[in-house]
């Protein structure tokens, strides 16, 4: 461990009851550092001290750790495969097996963006090759504002910059540079609170009892330790089909690679269950 950021794990916990060490040391040292920068304070021992009596930087400090940005079709490579190889295969085995729902989990989904982005693709194509099997997305986050907002289906338009005119057009109604999913699309999404890093539960309650065909948890391993990444690649393990998927982001590959997945495609970020 960082030996200066100890101090900051014990504030935190007696101060504000809430635990950060279970995050990387160097990224908490990172974020430490940025946000000395940004107020002035560059000793350890001003920071820790303005922290201690000033709840609103607490809250702050803690947003930090949460990267709650996300965008619509944020990593065109990983949705080409899903949109050429993976989705449509899925999509035909459930035909074959005359199954007729496909289940998604959009792990911390942030405000949405990803899992209507999961949605879209599976309307377009289920229309092509199945259209009497349904698609049913389950969005979880630990932010209750992030979850409010997925609800509503309103966005900014930077966070549509990879999203066709076509789609556009399709699935979303425009207010000068504001665009609103239609209504009827948004009821194939559960959005709901819950806690990847809880021991309670291996799936949101949401969806009863998991058994997903694919899972989306893309960047977000990466801020965590060792021990906390295994415990939630394992949580998502549990919650798949057989042979269901686990899509991450790329910088993520090497913390999936080996430990309930094999690499679906060379650099893809994709992995199957084993």
């Amino acid at each position: 461990m960082i030996e200066s950021i100890k101090p900051y794990l014990i504030l935190f916990i007696s101060r504000y009851q809430h635990d950060i060490s279970v995050y990387d040391d160097t990224f908490l040292k990172n974020t430490i550092t940025d946000r000395q920068a940004e107020l002035g304070l560059y000793t350890d021992r001003e920071y820790l001290n303005y922290l201690e009596n000033n709840i609103e930087e607490a809250a702050i400090f803690k947003g930090r750790l949460s990267n709650s940005y996300s965008e619509f079709f944020r990593n065109p490579l990983t949705f080409a495969y899903l949109a050429q190889v993976v989705l449509p295969e899925l999509i035909k085995k459930k035909k074959n097996r005359k199954e007729k729902e496909i289940r998604i989990w959009s792990a911390a989904c942030a405000a949405g963006q990803e899992a209507y982005s999961l949605a879209i693709l599976c309307d377009e194509l289920i229309d092509r090759f199945s259209p009497d099997i349904h698609c049913r997305i389950f969005g979880t986050d630990i932010s209750t504002d992030a979850l409010d907002q997925a609800r509503k289906g309103v966005f900014q338009s930077p966070t549509l910059g990879k999203v066709s005119l076509k789609r556009i057009q399709s699935y979303f109604t425009r207010d000068d540079e504001v665009y609103t999913i239609v209504p009827s699309f948004r009821e194939c999404i559960d959005f709901s609170v819950f806690d990847l890093l809880s021991e309670n539960g291996s799936c949101p309650p949401a969806s009863i009892y998991g058994n997903f065909d694919l899972v989306f948890c893309s960047n977000l391993l990466f801020y965590y330790k060792t021990e906390i990444r295994n415990r939630v690649l394992e949580k998502i393990g549990n919650s798949l089909a057989r042979g269901g998927f686990l899509v991450t982001s790329e910088t993520e590959r090497e913390i999936v690679t080996g430990n309930y997945y094999r690499e679906v495609f060379d650099n893809s970020a994709i992995f199957q269950k084993r």
